[in-house]
């Protein structure tokens, strides 16, 4: 497992060259523009949850892999509950009816959103543990770059609001560093994983789609960020969104090079 971790943290070093992320860093712009993506965040963060509660979990186990998977799922499964907290203080929290709301859901903007949230489930539904582990380690290497950098701007925010932001803050960023698999025990046991010899060249397209998902989700929120005013009324953002699709169009994934 150590190659397809080295893998990893490659890949992970070129995902943090997205321009996102440089939009995240760019101090001069208000923190709140940076943040304002956070309503097309919404689908993803709680699909999360329960992915890792029906794709990622399976109770009763005897595989070690899996019985370390499980334990992280318990640790991952609850984090929107913050995200909620953070769409009220960041005062993007407004009264919608359903319909409207589920109009901004499934609009366009937010296909890349439903779609890595889809495209995860079927990458790991009944799929053997040590495939889910790798799915697992990718996702935490993009968590650490993004968590990082909307670590820094709720720090900005809480210094001028006195509000602390759980999700995007700091509380999230330091809760996902001391999960247990990031344990001193748990990565040695990763590392020492023997990934079979059928499964190396898999494991490898795994952390490419992975990547790829992420990049995609990711240029999708640079993009909303750069055309939408920080506190662009949802309600508006509904009614002029074009819906996706009955069936959902699959998004072009980006081309990332080893």
């Amino acid at each position: 497992m150590k190659e397809i971790l080295a893998y990893i943290e490659q890949k992970k070093a070129r995902y943090a060259e997205l321009p996102f992320f440089d939009f995240l860093r760019d101090r001069t712009l208000p923190p709140q523009q940076r943040l304002a993506f956070a309503p097309c965040f919404s689908f993803f963060v709680m699909g999360f949850g329960e992915l890792n509660k029906h794709a990622f979990r399976v109770e009763p186990t005897t595989d070690p892999i899996q019985s370390m998977i499980n334990q992280h799922t318990y640790e991952d499964d609850s984090h929107w509950v913050w995200f909620l907290e953070d769409l009220e203080k960041l005062n993007v929290d407004y009264a919608l009816s359903l319909s409207d709301a589920l109009k901004f859901l499934w609009s366009q903007e937010n296909s890349f959103s439903r779609w890595t949230t889809y495209r995860l489930y079927q990458l790991t539904f009944q799929a053997e543990p040590i495939q889910k582990l790798v799915v697992i380690e990718a996702i935490e290497a993009t968590a650490d770059i993004f968590l990082d950098l909307t670590a820094q701007i709720a720090e900005e925010l809480q210094t001028s609001s006195q509000r602390e932001y759980k999700y995007f803050g700091q509380h999230h960023f330091a809760i996902d560093a001391n999960h247990t698999i990031h344990s001193d025990e748990a990565e040695h046991k990763v590392e020492n994983v023997v990934v079979p010899e059928y499964f190396q060249q898999s494991a490898v397209e795994l952390v490419d789609e992975v990547f790829a998902l992420f990049a995609e989700f990711s240029d999708s929120l640079h993009r909303y960020c750069l055309k939408t005013p920080a506190h662009q009324n949802l309600r508006q953002l509904s009614v002029v969104s074009e819906l996706a699709l009955p069936v959902l169009q699959e998004p072009r994934l980006a081309q990332q090079s080893a």
